[in-house]
């Protein structure tokens, strides 16, 4: 009986001996797993940072100005982005002050310049997204109620003396005129009311620049009326240009 018991015990050691050598190989492959898979993920993420796939690359927007549209401009500015490392964009038109083009939006002509310009980024590899319509056009239309519409911020100015309670009818802000349209009068809504120490005076000059109320046409390069006064002694270089 003490025989068997000892044959018995003998026989579990050597399980737990095995089961434990087998735990030994089975962790030691599994680091030797984590660390290859660690080296190698590194590795591509090394590489990757160096040379991006296009689905990692910056996308741009592509602006055509108001049926300005050329086949060659196309193809140098598509492979003017594949050098620089572009690697998507979305097509739009707009207009903001330039003189008008000869290619009118969805005509024939604008069509066929579509396709070349997608068959253009196909060959570079460049993704090319189109946009819904010509500027903001999708923004407006009868179907759009003036308080769901395209909004901007107005001002008006009280001067009144302190230390004392005031009833007064504030002034509704006058509408900021833009250069290509006008802006209904139909809709209006308090957003906040300010009181300001006028010894303060504090100036924005320009304010309607800065602020982006209007976007005239705009460049760094020198003699494009920006409205904006030159304050600044832009890089005169060709290469400088935008």
């Amino acid at each position: 009986m003490h025989d068997l018991i000892n044959k018995r015990l003998s026989i579990l050691n050597m399980f737990y001996r095995i089961r434990h050598i087998i735990v030994k190989v089975l962790l030691v492959s599994l680091i030797g797993i984590i660390l290859s898979c660690t080296t190698q993920s590194a590795d591509e993420l090394k590489e990757a940072f160096k040379n991006p796939p296009d689905n990692s690359k910056p996308g741009v927007y592509w602006y055509f100005m108001d049926g300005n549209l050329s086949r060659d401009e196309m193809t140098k500015d598509l492979e003017s982005m594949k050098e620089a490392g572009i690697g998507q964009l979305i097509f739009l038109e707009v207009g903001i002050g330039v003189p008008r083009g000869p290619i009118n939006f969805m005509s024939e002509e604008w069509q066929q310049l579509f396709v070349h310009a997608v068959r253009e980024a196909e060959r570079l590899g460049i993704k090319i997204l189109l946009g819904s319509g010509p500027g903001w056009c999708g923004s407006g239309g009868p179907w759009v109620k003036p308080e769901e519409s395209m909004q901007h911020l107005v001002f008006s100015e009280t001067e009144i003396s302190g230390e004392r309670n005031i009833d007064t009818v504030l002034q509704i802000p006058e509408q900021r005129s833009t250069p290509w349209h006008t802006m209904k009068n139909d809709y209006y809504k308090d957003v906040a009311v300010y009181a300001i120490p006028n010894y303060l005076k504090p100036v924005i000059h320009d304010i309607n620049e800065k602020a982006l109320y209007e976007r005239y046409p705009y460049s760094s390069y020198p003699n494009v009326k920006t409205h904006i006064p030159d304050f600044f002694n832009f890089n005169k270089s060709e290469k400088d240009k935008i």
